[in-house]
């Protein structure tokens, strides 16, 4: 059976350590993190090796995702945050790290400067032995031009976010297309409003799970199921009436039936 997994963040209400000691005794196999806070990345690192939990992947930065196709001050900025999320996830042995490729509707074309730029970070990223995913938003030009610019064996593979592709992709089915170089997934809901991206736990949107449970098991994707929720935490709405106990208990029921009906 296939290991099913959550996001886990610093702000997160229950605090970090005590929730990865419930998400590891409720059933959980990995974990991901995002952004470059070195400290933080560490710590976790430290936990889950001593915990038995998979440290997964690290989700690079996405601000100003946009200049990676473009050259001057502000797109070497990016490519310095981007490398150091590699440097961090192969410090750390974090095995792979998430890149956006773009954002928003008008992000800029596939440029030569940008897969010059790209070229670097998968050169970098190869030389450290990390795999880069890149995931789907709201652009397939860019993410379909990678992934056929870096062959099925390289180090660049896809990360298939189901909650963008409900409420981003206009009925755009991703698997279909990619499922053969999926390496990562992001699971989660929201009621399929464009441009609403609510990171709900599975079920308690719109998006049909029957649907993406046959998705992934035609793709053949046979790697972690790892929820990416909007975690409770301070000012957030969102399961605040739950304990952390109810919380990982409701999260690993919702990911274990996609998992159960995906076999």
């Amino acid at each position: 059976m296939r290991n099913i997994g959550i996001n886990v963040s610093q702000d997160v209400r229950y605090g970090t350590d005590p929730f990865l000691v419930c998400i590891k005794n409720t059933g959980f196999d990995a974990v991901f993190t995002c952004g470059n806070e070195q400290d933080f990345i560490a710590h976790v690192a430290d936990k889950c090796a001593v915990l038995g939990l998979f440290y997964e992947a690290l989700h690079a930065p996405w601000d100003n995702i946009n200049e990676l196709w473009r050259t001057g001050p502000a797109t070497e900025d990016l490519l310095n945050a981007l490398t150091e999320s590699i440097d961090l996830a192969a410090a750390n042995n974090i095995p792979k790290v998430i890149f956006h490729l773009s954002s928003k509707e008008n992000c800029p074309p596939v440029s030569d400067a940008g897969l010059a730029n790209f070229d670097k970070l998968a050169s970098h990223a190869a030389q450290k032995n990390i795999m880069i995913t890149v995931e789907n938003q709201r652009k397939i030009g860019n993410l379909a031009t990678i992934l056929e610019v870096y062959p099925k064996e390289s180090n660049v593979q896809f990360c298939w976010d189901n909650g963008h592709e409900a409420c981003f992709s206009f009925g755009r089915e991703y698997l279909p297309l990619f499922g053969d170089r999926c390496a990562l997934t992001h699971i989660h809901d929201n009621n399929c409003r464009y441009n609403v991206d609510e990171h709900l736990l599975p079920y308690d949107g719109q998006i049909d799970f029957r649907r993406v449970a046959d998705l992934i098991h035609a793709s053949g994707y046979q790697g972690t199921l790892m929820l990416e929720t909007d975690l409770p935490h301070e000012g957030s709405e969102k399961y605040a009436n739950l304990s952390m106990e109810q919380f990982v208990s409701k999260a690993y029921a919702a990911i274990n039936r996609l998992r159960i009906l995906s076999e």
